[in-house]
This record gives C-alpha cells, structure tokens and sequence, in this order.
C-alpha cells in the first residue's frame, strides 16, 4: 500500500475548480487509465479502468463533497484506491489543489517494479492536465458567478483528511449523504467487485491511457 501527496496551482477561480473536481464524469479526461465514472445513487460511483490493458470496474463511495473546499472518495470493497482533493483560494483568480492518492499498487499498477516513485509521477501527471483543461477552456470555462464562495476566501483551511481515515469510513462506517454538495450528473452502471469480470470484453486494449489521450481534444 502506498500513499503520495502532490500540489498544484490553477489559474482558476476557487468555485471553477471545484466545481470540475466535483463532477465525476470529467475524471477520464485527466485520470490516468479512468475509462468512465458515473453517479450510481446519491453518494457512490462506478469506475471502468484500464489496468495493464484489462478492463476492471468497481464502485467508490463519495466521502466529501464539501463546496468549495474538499471533494474526497474511495473504494467500497476489494483493493483499496482512495482521493483526497483540498482546495484552497490563492486570491480571487488561483486555487491551489492539494491532491492526496492512496492506492494498492499491486493492483493499480501491477507491472511497475518502482511503486510509490511511479505513483507520485502519476499523480503529478493528472493534476498537471487538470491544470491545462481548467486553464485552456476546456473544463470550466465559465467565469466565477459573482458572491459564489466569496466567504472561502477568507477562511482558514481545514486539516487535510487522508485517504487512509476516508477509507476506514467507507469500509466501517458509509456515510448517509454528502454535505454542500453540487449535483454530479451520470448514468447508472452495473457494478463488480474491483478486479472482477465483466460481461463485456476483459481487454481494452494496449495499456494505460496516455498524455495525448488524456489531453485536450
């Protein structure tokens, strides 16, 4: 089991970027071997991955969807594969993303002899397309609705929560709902334990998603 943390900072209102963050379905533009998400219910989501060219689902409880602050998720059964995501506002028009990934790597990247260096690289590759979809356009290109958040950008952060204490809550104690959250639209998927077969074809293809896959386009 490994965990990583890494910082990024987006020139994009606090609100813009959260409200990306927020949305599930915008995930397979910048995360690395996300082929779907969609909402199943009002606090879970079922993910289609591409994992050494095989195709794995499983479905992860949304921990905290707290507007403007803190969107944090993680798996309900099987290997463990858990987000933090903190926001804080860097004035008016720059929010700093906090990202915090714990993973099983045996699991997510079951080829990779370096772990945790390859995870920390991973992860450091998706916020820096993140940053380019927010910053070009492409997510979020509309401007900030005037007072939105405008209490955020004067309040202290919060302590971040690691992945590890939100999958400890998802496995011991599921949440009845999420707090302040904007609505995150999405089919609903059948869902399998993580690593699990599905009805459709196990392969995908070639490997992982790549830069130009992920990117803009």
């Amino acid at each position: 089991m490994s965990m990583v943390q890494q910082a990024i900072e987006v020139s994009a209102p606090l609100h813009t970027v959260y409200q990306q963050l927020a949305a599930f379905e915008n995930y397979p533009r910048f995360m690395t071997g996300v082929r779907q998400v969609t909402t199943s219910g009002s606090d879970q989501t079922h993910w289609i991955m591409d994992v050494d060219g095989k195709r794995r689902e499983f479905d992860a409880q949304i921990i905290e969807q707290t507007l403007d602050e803190r969107v944090s998720w993680s798996t309900m059964e099987g290997p463990l594969l858990a987000e933090t995501l903190t926001l804080r506002p860097m004035g008016e028009t720059k929010t700093q993303i906090v990202a915090q990934l714990e993973a099983d790597i045996a699991f997510l990247m079951p080829s990779d002899r370096h772990g945790q260096e390859s995870l920390n690289r991973r992860l450091k590759a998706d916020l820096t397309t993140f940053k380019g979809l927010v910053e070009s356009g492409v997510l979020g290109g509309r401007p900030m609705p005037a007072g939105a958040s405008s209490k955020r950008l004067t309040s202290p952060a919060r302590d971040f929560a690691s992945p590890a204490s939100v999958a400890t809550r998802v496995h011991k104690h599921p949440p009845a709902g999420r707090s302040d959250s904007d609505p995150v639209s999405g089919g609903v998927a059948g869902s399998a334990h993580m690593g699990g077969r599905s009805t459709s074809a196990d392969i995908w293809g070639s490997g992982m998603i790549n830069e130009e896959e992920r990117g803009i386009g």
